[in-house]
């Protein structure tokens, strides 16, 4: 064993008396025969090291024994900086021999990328069943928008489904693909559910599956406990750190459109019944044929015929199984001659004119493969397209030609898969996609509530939900939502016509279907919270129940073509939020004229000359002009259409042109910055930003009360007039080092305060460089109690912790250390104060250049010498 394997054996023994020594001296061995050496020990094993190829691998011993705690938050931060320091990080944990080949096995796999090709494993659609956002998304996502912008939103795609090396689908909370291909994974963890003490080696250990999967996928997974993104500042440090600019971020939102789709069943000859729906305009099929009856030579026949004419240079096959995969190759090479074409090659490859590939690798890597490569796509064994991950492939292409094979006739398989293959996404923005005509045209109406909230608060992202809840919830505005539904959508020649309505909360959704129950409105609410939604869901897809109301089914990956009415009963300042929302009925379905957009219209005033108003389709359309039930795109004014003409009818009033306000506050302001914003621009604390405007030195663009406090906000333009006016130097994460550096030895003590809460703060910290302040408190007076019971001068003659009282008073001796040492450093963002968590801690960015090696013993040294300076000099 080589000197690093010793000290690895050594250091190892001494933290876990436990840990058996032939145990890690045979991992070692094994590791270092693959190019790992050991790097250190951390928090709960070793770090081993390949240089070749930048890979890391964390060993975990003993990591799910309650006889060694610690603290989630101390892991999952361990864990997000190795994962960002180095390529690829996979993470395995070994107790004993048996374990110790279990996950060498599987060690291997990852490394050599040795996924399973055989049929996927699926299990609940999270799409469906995760309707709301958790706690801990919701501050997640608050802190993605406060960094990189509402609009960023858009990139990130939630409850991602992927396929494990073991060939189970899993879920991720939230995955940002990237150009560059560093692609992020992103999981929110609750302690009850992922400390490994509590989960269980069993539930660590699958968790680790899932883990290092993404890691083979080329991902690198970060996770965070609630615990950690309460400490808001550093949380925001760590995620720009981390994710890097938004300019790599892909788009994950997409508009999702319809294909012309046919379904053909039962037809004696399928290249005919191809023949005849091409020629109606469908290049979507589902051909559904019995099992022994030739579906693979209906599809190279039909393939042929396409290729002859010019229409199919390049093909994809996608099979459930690594067997098929073979099978399909050795086919498709020896029947393509028989139809006279010769030359195309036929494999697995990528760059082959005929692509045999299975579900399981291409779920892995569709991203990275442009949506129109392929001129013909075939799905066999179409059923499984029902999969998550199967889906998402087959929506992601573009070709001339789709084709799905099945044997099954199932009516409620063939709906489900109807729905799959008849859309794909485009990169085309809304209004686009509509003129083009791929969406179904939007058809508006303002209901009118006469209710005046021009109360309700926002916090300068969206209305304060406490505030909605308090004044949007009001029987009468409920009362006039069901009512407009009776009169045009219920009993009426438009008559069962599904839609979504959209509310304030679950409290609302629930008080709003059970008004809707009263009036013979077959109507039920969804949520995240009842486990009866996805059963409700179903039972709408299928058209048993004709409205739902939710406040949120934003999931990117639940559509529904068959919904024509979309009722915006909760008001919103977000535009992404009011576009995820809308999205639910876009889609195009056979006998759908039309999506019926009802904007619920409060009076929502102005604060201090602001506008408040929320989104309308109106205003995110652009289009200032209204007339009840009439298409909003639609500046040509055709005859009215079928559906219009009932509209028009029940309307009972003369449809008259209204120009209406269509600018929102985004509209207004939408490259304005907050304070916090402005604070991490400058590298100042956000309360340093808040003296300067009481003081008049910088004035905001717009400021807005909200309650007893102002948001102010600042034009793009002037942060540099700022930091010129009142000579800042730059400052940002790559000056930050010496900053730091420059600020300590300059010296400026007039009481000795920050020299002693550094040395406390250096002396009880952990290994992440955070402590509780209550710690820090007890630390930091333990220091001067000391020199006043040994009759030794506490201070300079002005110093209040001459006095024992004041000394004895841990609530006056927190504030002083807020107010004054710590104030300094936070002032300049070395070090953060979390009010939530009673924390303190350095800057991630900070500690990520200072947390290892020798530079806190070299700040230790510094402050011990300066202590020793100043009690001489007094």
């Amino acid at each position: 064993m080589t000197t690093h394997g010793w000290i690895a054996l050594k250091q190892t023994v001494e933290n876990y008396p436990e840990f058996q020594p032939q145990l890690l001296e045979t991992l070692t061995q094994r590791l270092e025969s693959h190019g790992f050496e050991f790097q250190y020990c951390l928090l709960r094993g070793v770090l081993f090291y390949q240089c070749e190829s930048d890979i890391a691998l964390i060993i975990d011993h003993l990591i799910c024994h309650r006889e060694h705690p610690y603290s989630y938050t101390e892991y999952t931060k361990e864990q997000n900086s190795l994962m960002h320091q180095y390529a690829q990080v996979y993470r395995i944990s070994v107790d004993d021999e048996r374990e110790l080949e279990e996950q060498w096995r599987l060690l291997q796999r990852y490394l050599e990328r040795d996924f399973s090709e055989d049929e996927i494993r699926s299990g609940g659609n999270r799409t469906l069943s995760e309707i709301d956002p958790t706690l801990p998304e919701s501050f997640f996502e608050q802190a993605f928008i406060d960094c990189y912008g509402r609009e960023a939103l858009d990139r990130v795609s939630r409850e991602l489904p992927m396929i494990d090396i073991k060939g189970q689908t899993r879920w991720v909370d939230y995955y940002l693909h990237r150009q560059d291909g560093g692609d992020i994974a992103i999981e929110k963890n609750g302690e009850t559910y992922h400390h490994p003490i509590i989960t269980g080696k069993a539930q660590y250990q699958r968790q680790l599956v899932k883990q290092n999967s993404l890691v083979a996928y080329g991902a690198k997974v970060f996770r965070w406990s609630m615990e950690g993104m309460r400490f808001v500042d550093n949380f925001h440090e760590e995620l720009k750190r981390f994710f890097g600019p938004a300019e790599y971020f892909q788009l994950a939102q997409k508009v999702s459109v319809s294909r012309n789709f046919a379904l053909l069943t039962h037809q004696v000859n399928q290249i005919d019944a191809l023949k005849q729906a091409r020629g109606s305009g469908n290049n979507a099929f589902l051909v559904v044929l019995p099992t022994g009856t030739g579906k693979t030579e209906v599809l190279i026949a039909d393939f042929a015929e396409q290729y002859k004419a010019g229409l199919a240079k390049k093909c994809l096959v996608m099979v459930s199984s690594k067997q098929l995969k073979l099978d399909h190759i050795q086919k498709f090479t020896l029947r393509l001659c028989d139809h006279a074409i010769q030359g195309l090659s036929v494999g697995e490859r990528v760059d082959c004119d005929i692509v045999v590939q299975t579900y399981s690798m291409l779920s892995r890597h569709f991203h990275a493969l442009p949506s129109h490569l392929f001129d013909y796509l075939a799905v066999d064994e179409a059923h499984h397209a029902t999969a998550p991950t199967v889906k998402k492939v087959i929506q992601h292409f573009c070709p001339k030609t789709l084709i799905g094979l099945t044997a099954t006739d199932k009516r409620l398989d063939a709906r489900k898969l109807e729905d799959i293959f008849g859309s794909y996404d485009t990169d085309l923005s809304l209004v686009d996609a509509i003129k083009e005509g791929l969406l179904s045209p939007i058809k508006a109406f303002r209901l009118h509530s006469n209710l005046d909230f021009s109360d309700i608060r926002f916090n300068g992202k969206d209305y304060l939900s406490t505030d909605l809840q308090k004044h949007v919830i009001v029987p009468s505005r409920d009362q006039l939502v069901v009512d407009t539904l009776l009169k045009y959508f219920v009993d009426t020649e438009l008559n069962r016509k599904q839609g979504i309505i959209f509310c304030v909360s679950v409290k609302h959704a629930e008080s709003l279907a059970k008004l809707m129950k009263l009036h013979k409105i077959s109507a039920v609410a969804v949520s995240g919270k009842d486990n009866k939604s996805t059963a409700y869901i179903q039972d709408y897809q299928d058209g048993k129940i004709q409205f739902l109301t939710t406040c949120s089914l934003l999931n990117e990956g639940w559509d529904s073509p068959h919904t024509s009415v979309i009722v915006m009963a909760r008001p919103t300042m977000s535009k992404v939020l009011y576009t995820q929302q809308l999205g639910r009925g876009t889609r195009k379905c056979a006998g759908k004229e039309a999506l019926y957009v009802i904007d619920v219209v409060d009076n929502y005033g102005a604060s201090s000359g602001v506008n408040k108003m929320p989104w309308s389709i109106h205003a995110l359309l652009g289009v200032p002009e209204y007339r009840p039930w009439e298409s909003v795109l639609d500046t040509d004014k055709p005859a009215l259409t079928s559906e219009e003409v009932i509209l028009a009818g029940l309307y009972e009033q003369e449809r008259l042109l209204e120009k209406i306000n269509i600018f929102t506050f985004e509209s207004e302001y939408p490259d304005h910055i907050s304070d916090e914003q402005l604070a991490r621009e400058l590298f100042v604390s956000t309360g340093t930003v808040n003296s300067w405007v009481k003081k008049g030195r910088i004035t905001p663009a717009v400021s807005i009360p909200l309650g007893r406090r102002v948001l102010n906000y600042y034009a793009a333009d002037q942060v540099e007039q700022i930091r010129a006016v009142l000579d800042l130097k730059k400052h940002d994460e790559t000056t930050i080092y010496e900053d730091f550096w420059e600020f300590v030895r300059e010296g400026n003590y007039t009481f000795s305060y920050k020299i002693v809460m550094m040395l406390s703060f250096l002396e009880v910290m952990d290994h992440n460089g955070e402590c509780h302040l209550d710690t820090l408190v007890e630390k930091y007076t333990g220091f001067y109690r000391d020199r006043l019971e040994q009759g030794l001068p506490v201070d300079r003659p002005k110093c209040p912790y001459q006095d024992k009282d004041f000394l004895a008073n841990s609530t006056l001796i927190k504030t002083s250390l807020l107010q004054n040492p710590f104030e300094k450093f936070e002032r300049k963002r070395f070090m953060y104060h979390c009010k939530d968590l009673n924390h303190i801690a350095f800057s991630t960015v900070l500690w990520s250049k200072i947390g290892h090696g020798e530079e806190v013993k070299v700040l230790k040294e510094h402050y011990r010498v300066e202590l020793e300076r100043y009690y001489e000099q007094i």
